[in-house]
């Protein structure tokens, strides 16, 4: 048997037909990422830690894409869309104050000093507190879409335990990633929200 003569199933062609939105925004915002971050900053240390914090937007923005294509009645829902918003914006914000503080570093020439071995020469202030923001936006989308009743009780509980105890340094508001796989599922199984 050649490649040649291998056909796909049936099964396999309904597959990529319905999800192939969700690796393709999962695909463009690692390219964005790479292009808007990681090709603009050679830096290692604390401020590539910093650098990989500032990465948070483009996760967010793929998790949501993916929610609202799961949920099509949601993107109508302009408490849904505002609450989404709010979540992306405060990531925004994690973005600036993460990128706020390697150009700190990098001025005062810090840019591949290790954590352990960093004077205080950058203002960590927004980078700190947009992550907390981060954790109470997604709470609030979790709420939003939990009195639309697009998820149901365990998913709420669940996804606002992760993003509380999840930490917002990685991801804030980590939860709502919980919310994309549960909508992914119900979207497979067919339920409507």
């Amino acid at each position: 048997m050649t490649a040649l003569d291998l056909e796909t199933s049936p099964r396999t062609t309904r597959l990529v037909r319905n999800w192939w939105p969700v690796p393709l925004a999962i695909a463009v915002a690692l390219v964005a990422q790479d292009m808007l971050l990681s090709s603009r900053y050679d830096v290692g240390g604390h401020a590539a830690e910093h650098l990989a914090g500032a990465a948070v937007p483009f996760m967010a923005a793929a998790v949501l894409f993916v929610i609202l294509w799961a949920t099509p009645p949601a993107r109508r829902q302009i408490d849904v869309l505002l609450a989404a918003a709010g979540w992306l914006a405060t990531t925004l914000l994690v973005m600036l104050g993460n990128l706020r503080v390697i150009d700190d570093l990098v001025a005062a020439g810090h840019s591949h000093t290790p954590t352990s071995a960093i004077p205080d020469v950058a203002d960590h202030g927004l980078a700190n507190s947009a992550m907390w923001y981060g954790v109470a936006a997604s709470l609030l989308l979790v709420a939003v879409l939990r009195l639309r009743r697009h998820i149901g009780n365990r998913a709420t509980i669940g996804a606002a335990f992760v993003s509380v105890l999840f930490p917002p340094w990685i991801i804030p508001g980590a939860g709502v990633v919980v919310l994309a796989i549960v909508r992914c599922v119900a979207r497979h199984r067919g339920r409507r929200p």
